[in-house]
């Protein structure tokens, strides 16, 4: 390609052709011989066309962990940037074992490995720097995490628990996809901070401990799990658990059509008060023991049965950047989107809303409608590969089988009330006598 540029001789113009083609050593510069991102990538920047439907969901409020934010740490952030110094001091005052020199060396030695973590290139970042971010953040998050259990009450004032609001917004913007440090980096803090480990609780049980704040997560979080996967981050430890359980009895279930990389269709089902009065039941399910999670909904026989779930401020936050990670990391199956799915398959209005919650399989803490928003909104402008496909399809013929429906409005005109079923019974021996009484008058 030629362009041509003007130049003045001797005051008159003069037009000189030029070349601007890129040379074979040019390109062959830019080229990459690998993916943009490794497989260890495991902490993202939230898609955008996931991000445009709520902005604020995926943005931390009062405090940046790791380096996505590290360049808009702005006023919001500075308390708990200071306050993450006042830690690691606390952490290196009260430890016989552990130095900062040493804890510069150990992560020294993360560091390829951590950097790794993140997929995004963080070139403007200095070794120096990414090891210190990593060293402040993480012992902020361990010491965060000890204080809440072991109930340390300092001398001087910690904004981390003694401002009521705090625990909120840590709870927010430590479950954020964007506000992750490596696993690998906590664990090896862990293991270096620990004064006595043998009398310390593990590092899963502790950032647990730390998010058990109401009854909803208590739901979510407390029942036992076998940690065999490797955990790559906070929400990933939060997501392990939320959907152990249900892991092995659905792997077991769609194999056979994922290994033939078939596309398993979502089948949409009618909304609970639909279903209701086409005689399907809801009961509430136990989530006590293993499998007992959120997402082991079945149904058999008519019967729905659900675990209970929570719904207050908090819930969106945590499933739109559980989804958001499913839809980024390869290896984390749809299975949080397909609950989000089902659910709002389940849920069109405040009706279903206030239905499901009369049955106690929500509780919800926000507005009825705001509630059917949260589930009608919250897997917008995502792929799914449905976990619920079975279950719907049964649901469905149940539904159109006539004589359920049939047998449902019987139960709810004649039989609903004591007083209904008495009249009926009376109503049907009348019928009978008036029978009787037709036939002797025959003969």
């Amino acid at each position: 390609m030629e362009f041509e540029i003007e130049e003045r001789v001797d005051g008159e113009s003069t037009s000189i052709p030029i070349k601007d083609e890129p040379t074979v050593e040019d390109l062959r510069k830019k080229l990459l011989s690998h993916s943009p991102w490794l497989p260890s990538c495991c902490i993202f920047r939230v898609p955008e066309v996931i991000r445009r439907q709520k902005i604020e969901a995926y943005q931390p409020n009062i405090v940046s962990i790791g380096p996505i934010h590290r360049n808009h740490r702005a006023e919001k952030f500075k308390l708990f940037e200071d306050v993450k110094r006042w830690y690691l001091h606390c952490l290196l005052s009260s430890s016989q074992y552990v130095s900062l020199e040493s804890l510069i060396k150990v992560i020294t030695e993360l560091g390829k490995s951590a950097r790794d973590c993140y997929a995004y290139p963080l070139d403007d970042l200095k070794e120096k720097d990414f090891v210190e971010m990593m060293i402040l953040d993480g012992c902020f998050l361990l010491q965060l995490f000890r204080k809440a259990h072991f109930c340390v009450v300092e001398k001087d004032y910690d904004p981390a628990f003694d401002v009521s609001c705090t625990r909120e917004h840590l709870h927010h913007d430590l479950l954020l996809l964007e506000n992750q440090l490596p696993w690998s980096v906590l664990e090896c803090l862990y293991n270096l901070t620990a004064n006595c480990p043998s009398e310390e609780p593990s590092l899963t049980y502790l950032v647990l401990n730390f998010f058990r704040q109401s009854s909803g997560d208590e739901l979510m979080l407390t029942h036992s799990f076998s940690q065999s996967r490797k955990i790559l981050h906070i929400l990933d430890l939060v997501r392990t658990v939320m959907v152990n359980g249900f892991e092995e009895k659905l792997d077991e279930h769609v194999g056979k059509k994922q290994k033939k990389n078939e596309l398993n269709l979502p089948q949409r089902i009618p909304n609970a008060t639909s279903l209701s009065e086409a005689g399907i039941k809801f009961r509430k399910s136990q989530t006590k023991g293993e499998g007992g999670c959120i997402m082991n909904i079945e149904f058999k026989k008519g019967v729905f049965t659900i675990p209970p779930l929570v719904i207050d401020e908090r819930t969106e936050p945590l499933f739109r950047n559980l989804i958001a990670f499913e839809q980024c990391h390869y290896f984390r199956l749809h299975k949080i989107t397909s609950y989000a799915v089902l659910m709002d398959n389940l849920i069109d209005s405040k009706d279903d809303v206030d239905f499901l919650c009369d049955k106690g399989i929500l509780a919800n803490w926000l507005n009825a409608d705001d509630a059917a928003q949260f589930f009608n909104k919250l897997y917008n402008d995502t792929t799914v590969r449905y976990y619920y496909s079975d279950l719907s399809n049964d649901v469905n013929k149940y539904y159109k089988t006539k004589w359920h429906r049939f047998m449902e409005i019987l139960r709810s005109d004649y039989f609903s009330t004591p007083w209904r079923i008495i009249s009926f019974i009376a109503a049907f021996i009348l019928l009978v006598l008036t029978l009787v009484q037709t036939l002797y008058a025959i003969q």
